[in-house]
């Protein structure tokens, strides 16, 4: 089945709501007041002109965003690279920032998510009066008519809204959680909705403490990543929420434990500090449970993909203290059970940073997309709204939350966000499962580094592939070891990253070797692997649907899937769409049918991948009820900033 946070699995009666992520509860609780404009005290559900135009808060993150990306495309042009908003020509593509007070978008609700683990992170003299926090996940999302036709896409924009549960008067955080306990199974989405507004976000206030800002805002096309696959790069920020005369008023506040490179790299008695701070915190570290003093951190972070886990950009404390750690020479690691070396300790802070995050074990540098509403093109839906990552921290927040109601002391651990769904016990380390076909794996040179760490599923081998010498850990990618057991999907090219110092879009990607799929020309039998220009970072194993393969008949109640499905391709004619910006117009008559790795319920793509649902009008789709197929991230209009159509242009 499809992973539906909201459903079934959130709403169980007797245990704490973690996530809800199913579309119809979301409406539901959308026109009952939880809308994006709520956060800032405006109505609801204002578009994006009327927020711009009524509401300081929004415009505050308006201009924000602005500025930042304008001084982005000044540094990228200024080395030589062309950036359009609406092109096409084969250059770099920005955001079109009138999105952000257009009348035809609005910030719609993709998830809401609760984290009573980030008590954890307050300084002690707060933790008391805490019991976590509630966010509220909001999507940049666009729908008008133009010439009798509807126009309607989600964006690669999100906005985190975030709320603290505080602990109430007389009471404990047990009582709190508590109220997050469905007390009857509820299949209504509008009973689901009215039980969440009337009980757990009754508790949250109004008024949130923070706003989250990861927004794609450069993207280079394959066309031009010829090797990369393409690249993209996401701008992520915080704002600070305070009181002010009819809306709050926002303002800049630090990045969590993600430092300040440029004033750390020009001040060595502060960049000594740091290490001094960290050093001393190892237990802390090693457990995930850290908090760095703002004096360190930065404002604003960018983060880049695609092969976001092995590079530089998306590692701050590697980039400052070398993938060696040699500042870290003479710390003791022993006792911890997760970081063993100075290298281990470089991943663990780096994953722990913001950039760091979003790009392990993420889907195009997000943990949260949501679900599609019914308007969305059948051609541009997801299947799996969320991250590989987010679906393994389901267990442990839950585990969390149970032991807070129970009385017990939680299990405070957190993985590393590459690390597969392990089982959780109070006082015993994670017992994770094996990583799937195409997940994140540990490969032996970097395991040695680790206490703990996990195992690719039977069959299959942990793989290098992207080798970076400016990063010190490398992860790899659970494939298969013998070639009858090859797939379409399955990434077939390994490389070598060179990385540009201070400019990772020059960062260059050089294949060195083929793993698999050699056939010589693509057919309706053997795998031929695709070169990365057509879109697929890492390359892509391939072949023909044949006839039995669009009726999906190696599909079996009950049985397990196989590990390719009959999807859709683009080629020429989808290249030829894009171009156009107006994919609502063209895209039906721009794909073609072409076997895919398949995806769904608990089974994920692989890194710069996500799960697309297949439309519903195909052949016998009944046989694949719950399944998808994984495409590259920007092959779906609405995880790219660009071929969307003109927001100045409606009529």
């Amino acid at each position: 089945m499809a992973f539906h946070a909201g459903t079934a699995a959130a709403f169980e009666p007797g245990r704490p709501v973690a996530a809800v992520t199913d579309n119809a509860t979301l409406r539901a609780l959308e026109d009952g007041g939880f809308g994006f404009g709520r956060g800032f005290g405006g109505p609801g559900t204002a578009s994006n002109d009327t927020l711009n135009r009524d509401n300081p808060a929004y415009r505050h993150i308006v201009t924000t965003i602005s500025d930042d990306v304008r001084q982005l495309r000044r540094e990228i042009e200024a080395s030589g690279r062309r950036l359009l908003e609406i092109t096409d020509d084969n250059v770099g593509r920005v955001f079109e920032l009138a999105w952000l007070a257009s009348p035809a978008a609005r910030f719609r609700l993709v998830g809401l998510v609760t984290r009573f683990d980030r008590r954890d992170f307050l300084a002690e003299d707060l933790r008391d009066a805490s019991c976590g926090e509630l966010r509220l996940i909001y999507r940049l999302a666009y729908r008008f008519e133009r010439a009798g036709r509807t126009y309607a896409s989600r964006m690669p924009f999100s906005i985190n809204v975030v709320f603290d549960l505080p602990r109430p008067a007389g009471t404990a955080c047990p009582d709190m959680v508590s109220r997050f306990v469905p007390p009857e199974a509820m299949g209504d989405p509008r009973a689901r909705a009215a039980w969440l507004a009337a009980g757990p976000l009754a508790a949250s206030g109004v008024r949130p403490k923070q706003i989250e800002i990861n927004a794609q805002v450069v993207r280079f096309p394959s066309g031009l990543e010829t090797t990369f696959g393409g690249q993209a790069a996401y701008v992520m920020r915080i704002f600070g929420v305070a009181p002010g005369e009819g809306a709050p008023v926002l303002f800049d506040k630090a990045l969590e434990n993600t430092p300040d490179m440029a004033r750390l790299g020009a001040d060595a008695a502060l960049r000594a500090e740091l290490v001094a701070f960290l050093a001393a915190r190892g237990a802390a570290i090693d457990q995930g449970v850290f908090t760095i003093p703002d004096r360190f951190l930065a404002t604003k972070a960018i983060s880049y993909s695609t092969y976001g886990s092995a590079r530089l950009a998306n590692k701050p404390f590697t980039e400052l203290f070398g993938p060696a750690g040699d500042a870290f020479s003479a710390m003791s690691f022993d006792g911890l059970g997760l970081v063993r070396t100075p290298q281990a300790l470089m991943e663990r802070l780096d994953t722990a940073s913001c950039q760091g995050c979003h790009q392990s074990n993420a889907t195009a540098g997000f943990h949260v997309i949501g679900e599609d509403d019914p308007a969305i093109s059948p051609l541009n839906r997801v299947l799996i709204g969320v991250s590989p990552h987010f679906h393994a921290e389901q267990p442990r927040r839950r585990a969390y939350a149970e032991a807070m109601i129970a009385g017990r002391e939680p299990n405070r651990f957190r993985p590393l966000p590459a690390a597969p769904p392990a089982a959780w016990t109070a006082d015993q380390p994670p017992a994770y499962r094996a990583a799937s076909l195409g997940l994140a794996c540990l490969p032996a040179e970097a395991r040695r580094h680790f206490g703990a760490a996990w195992t690719c599923a039977a069959g299959s081998a942990c793989t290098s592939l992207a080798s970076n010498s400016a990063v010190g850990i490398e992860l790899g990618q659970c494939l298969t070891t013998e070639r009858a057991a090859e797939f379409s999907g399955q990434a077939c090219l390994a490389g070598r990253i060179t990385t540009a110092s201070a400019q990772p879009w020059r960062d260059r990607f050089a294949v060195t070797g083929q793993l698999n799929s050699r056939a010589t020309a693509i057919n309706f039998t053997a795998h031929t692997c695709r070169p990365p220009v057509g879109g697929a970072p890492a390359g892509l194993a391939y072949r023909k649907c044949h006839d039995q393969d669009r009726h999906f008949q190696g599909f079996r109640p009950g049985a397990e899937p196989p590990n390719e499905i009959c999807g859709f391709a683009g080629g020429k004619a989808f290249d030829i769409c894009v171009a156009s910006n107006d994919f609502a117009a063209c895209l039906g008559n721009s794909i073609v049918r072409g076997m895919r790795a398949t995806c769904g319920g608990e089974r994920f793509c692989r890194e710069d991948f996500m799960c697309q649902a297949l439309p519903s009008d195909l052949p016998e789709i009944g046989k694949v009820a719950g399944l998808g197929y994984c495409s590259p991230t920007y092959f779906l209009f609405q995880m790219r900033l660009d071929g969307h159509p003109d927001p100045r242009r409606r009529g």
